[in-house]
């Protein structure tokens, strides 16, 4: 297994560089463009008072806030210290042997699935990065756990809901549960086309993973979900946590999150303009760009493998995705961010590929 390397990790970064975490540029975290909202930052601050006591450990108005929003009971609903401890509690919650992933892939499912025992079996994607039409072949009676990312991490590409429709079928065939992670699906223009949160009672293997952190931009505060129509996973994965791992901070940041869904619909309309001026511009680069739809960008510069160092000279971070299965060094992500930290970041990256 490789070694994981988190975007996002300024601290670090600014120690070795020797300068002060503000000086930098992140576009390794793919966090939303607009920043926290008011009414999120608000209702954390009001929530100050409530921390004298302990956190609804059910996540009560969280979990019914999240089943009015996306349609489901709240009983099919768990909260989490955002989606990474969700993935670890399923692992050990539900303890797969043999775990079926499409790659490259969030380095996470692998860590936390092998922590808990599993053993991880490999699904090459083909040349541009899909997932292979004939994957079902490989989801056998065996198979505990298939995991699919739409959009893909870190390639942004969407699989066709009816690829996932066909996993989950053959998946139910077999006895074998299937996570999908939507965690970048909401601030895609196409999320109504590519969810597959409507399927949840027809599929009880469906676990579906979402987070607060990349649409709302509050990394820091730790907050994710699972939807799961069997309330049996959905107690498992309770049963592998703590019994406090939502702060009443975090859960009010949640349902404060959830009452103004006009925060989202500009989130959406800020990304994809700004990914149609990002990919505009790229085209024009020394570099292979993939058309992700997500608020970040996949791309390969051939033969040039340190671009990251080249960019972190001038106080800008970049994803260097050579720690995920099947990409070699000179692969990287980079976040959507506003337009005049992309017009900053594009100017940079044009001066470094000339080095």
């Amino acid at each position: 297994m490789k070694n994981s390397t988190h975007g996002g990790n300024i601290y670090k970064k600014a120690k070795e560089l020797g300068i002060s975490e503000h000086q930098i540029l992140d576009y390794s975290a793919n966090i939303s463009p607009l920043g926290i909202p008011s009414h999120i930052k608000k209702a954390m601050v009001d929530a100050i008072e409530g921390t004298i006591n302990y956190p609804d450990p059910d996540c009560t108005a969280l979990r019914e806030a999240i089943g009015r929003q996306d349609g489901v009971e709240p009983d099919c609903v768990t909260c989490g210290n955002g989606g990474a401890d969700l993935l670890y509690r399923l692992a050990f919650g539900l303890k797969p042997k043999k775990v079926l992933l499409p790659v490259p892939a969030f380095v996470e499912y692998e860590e936390a699935m092998t922590a808990a025992g599993a053993r991880m079996v490999y699904e090459t994607m083909d040349e541009d990065f899909h997932i292979r039409e004939d994957m079902t072949e490989r989801i056998t009676e065996d198979t505990d756990l298939v995991i699919l990312c739409n959009p893909n991490n870190p390639t942004g590409l969407l699989t066709p809901r009816r690829q996932v429709l066909a996993v989950l079928e053959r998946a139910k065939e077999m006895h074998c549960r299937v996570l999908v992670d939507e965690c970048f699906l909401e601030i895609c223009r196409e999320e109504e086309q590519y969810t597959v949160k409507p399927y949840l009672k027809e599929y009880p293997n469906l676990m579906i993973l979402k987070s607060f952190t990349k649409l709302y931009a509050i990394p820091g505060v730790r907050l994710g979900y699972l939807l799961c129509a069997d309330r049996e996973v959905i107690a498992q994965v309770n049963r592998a946590g703590q019994a406090w791992s939502v702060s009443h901070i975090a859960q009010c940041a949640g349902v404060a999150a959830l009452s103004h869904p006009e925060y989202k619909a500009a989130v959406i309309d800020a990304v994809e303009k700004e990914l149609i001026y990002m990919k505009k511009e790229m085209a024009n680069l020394p570099l292979t760009l993939y058309d992700g739809r997500a608020n970040y960008l996949f791309f390969r510069t051939p033969g040039v493998t340190d671009l990251d160092r080249r960019l972190e000279s001038r106080g800008i971070m970049i994803r260097n995705c050579s720690n995920y299965v099947n990409l070699g060094n000179d692969y990287w992500r980079i976040a959507v961010k506003t337009h005049e930290e992309n017009v900053i970041l594009l100017q940079e990256l044009r001066q470094a590929l000339r080095q």
